[in-house]
């Protein structure tokens, strides 16, 4: 099983993806795999292991169909809302073009 941990840096929040390529992590498995990274990614870009959030997305919502875990660390709630926004935003245009 091979996951990889991909940095998005066009968002202006700290933000990554946790991909499952070939898609067969168990949920649960890729849910705990992120966690894990997610508590190093915080503790060294926000100095706090708690200052994360996942958004975890099944292969059918994916622009490629990976399941695949993002990985948003940040200081403050309005931060948080700015990457749920830019997120919601991309989306909403790649199911414009469909």
């Amino acid at each position: 099983m091979t996951m990889q941990l991909v940095h998005r840096r066009s968002f202006p929040v700290d933000h990554y993806v946790l991909i499952d390529p070939d898609g067969l992590a168990e949920p649960g498995s890729l849910i705990a795999e992120a966690r894990r990274q997610a508590e190093a990614l915080a503790l060294r870009s926000t100095g706090d292991a708690s200052n994360f959030t996942l958004i975890q997305n099944g292969p059918r919502l994916a622009r490629c169909a990976w399941p695949h875990v993002h990985i948003v660390c940040t200081r403050t709630r309005f931060r948080k809302g700015l990457i749920y926004l830019l997120i919601g935003f991309k989306n909403l245009l790649a199911g414009l073009r469909e």
